[in-house]
């Protein structure tokens, strides 16, 4: 289950998004952060935080993706237990949110589709979508990546292996309406897959994954109880 504005939600109240009203902002301007977040983890919130002062917005909306087209192995149905785990680590951050709004949209979920929705569905906020530098490399094989450039501003991250000028230079000459600007955040080489695999393990995951995020994690998806929560 996931609590938004202190009402609780499960996965039947997400498969009914699309008939409920939108979330409510007051927010003018808006940091896009889609992602599987399996499981969400301090890069994640620092990369948000950091984005979120630099930046000078108004919110920052995290947007788990409920079955990504370039990751086969993350289930739609984990949507719920992966949003849970998000609000967990975003708990008393106001300014960051957790936003299933993927849950309206036909699967699988583009980001093209979800800016092109964002757009429409709150037509006064100014947005722009952040990501890592390692995704920036490949955004010139995203669907709809020119027509992407031309929606909306990127807002880039280091990532360990992928120079910041070089990779924009680099995604500059496939998309050259790529608009984007640069934080300052330092390199944390936190990986969701190699997170995921340490907890399937039982393995201490060094403080990476809050506490908090790791009692949802335990209770897996659709609430069948992982093994080996006692070692994590």
């Amino acid at each position: 289950m996931n609590r938004e504005n202190g009402v609780w939600y499960t996965e039947s109240d997400l498969n009914r998004s699309q008939t409920k009203p939108l979330p409510a902002t007051s927010a003018k301007k808006v940091l896009l952060f889609g992602g599987t977040f399996d499981p969400p983890h301090v890069g994640h919130l620092t990369m948000a935080q950091l984005a979120y002062e630099q930046t000078g917005v108004d919110e920052v909306w995290f947007l788990p993706a409920p079955s990504p087209p370039h990751k086969a192995d993350i289930a739609d149905d984990t949507f719920a237990w992966r949003v849970a785990m998000v609000s967990a680590l975003l708990h008393d951050r106001p300014h960051l949110r957790t936003m299933p709004l993927e849950a309206r949209l036909p699967r699988p979920s583009y980001t093209i589709d979800t800016v092109k929705a964002c757009k429409k569905w709150y037509a006064g906020v100014d947005f722009m979508f952040l990501l890592g530098a390692d995704s920036l490399a490949h955004l010139p094989t995203w669907s709809g990546a020119t027509a992407l450039c031309s929606l909306i501003p990127f807002v880039v991250a280091a990532r360990e292996g992928y120079p910041i000028a070089q990779t924009m230079a680099k995604v500059r000459k496939a998309l050259p309406n790529l608009q984007v600007g640069v934080i300052e955040m330092p390199l944390l080489d936190v990986s969701s897959t190699w997170l995921r695999e340490r907890l399937d393990r039982g393995q201490d995951t060094c403080e990476l994954v809050p506490e908090r995020v790791l009692d949802v994690w335990w209770q897996g998806p659709n609430g069948v109880a992982k093994d080996g929560g006692d070692q994590a």
